[in-house]
C-alpha cells in the first residue's frame, strides 16, 4: 500500500510540475512563442541533429527580444524572473552568435543546454508558491 501512495504522490508532482509549465506559456503569449521554437530546435540538438538551431537560431533571438517586463503577465513579475530573463535573453544570443561562427556542434550544445536550464529555470520561480 506505501509502494502504491508513493508512485501516486510521484505521478501527482509531475502533473504538477507539467501543468506549472503550461500555465506560464499559457499566460505570456510571448514566452510561449519562444518556447515553441525553443522545443523544435533543441530537442533535435539533443538527438545530434544541428540543423534546426543552425537555422532557427536568429529566430529565436528575435522571439528572445520580445520577452520583457510589459509583456509579462503581472502575477509572474518579481525581481528573480526579471533576472533571468536578462540571463536567457544573452544566452540566446551566445547560441546564436556560436552557430554565426560554425562554432563546433559540442559547443554549441553546451550553450544551448545551459540556456534550457535557464529556461526551466524561469518555469519553477513562475510556479505558484515558488515565488
Amino acid at each position: 500500500m506505501k509502494l502504491i501512495k508513493s508512485l501516486f504522490a510521484i505521478a501527482l508532482f509531475f502533473a504538477i510540475n507539467t501543468i506549472s509549465a503550461q500555465s506560464i506559456t499559457d499566460k505570456w503569449k510571448q514566452m510561449h512563442d519562444y518556447h515553441e521554437l525553443l522545443s523544435k530546435t533543441f530537442h533535435p540538438a539533443e538527438d545530434g541533429n544541428f540543423g534546426p538551431i543552425k537555422n532557427s537560431s536568429e529566430d529565436l533571438v528575435a522571439k528572445a527580444e520580445l520577452l520583457d517586463v510589459e509583456t509579462m503577465p503581472k502575477d509572474l513579475r518579481n525581481a528573480l524572473v526579471e533576472e533571468n530573463l536578462a540571463i536567457l535573453k544573452r544566452q540566446t544570443k551566445v547560441v546564436s552568435d556560436l552557430v554565426t561562427k560554425k562554432a563546433p556542434d559540442a559547443e554549441i550544445m553546451r550553450a544551448f543546454q545551459n540556456l534550457h536550464d535557464v529556461f526551466h529555470r524561469i518555469v519553477e520561480i513562475c510556479q505558484p508558491g515558488k515565488k
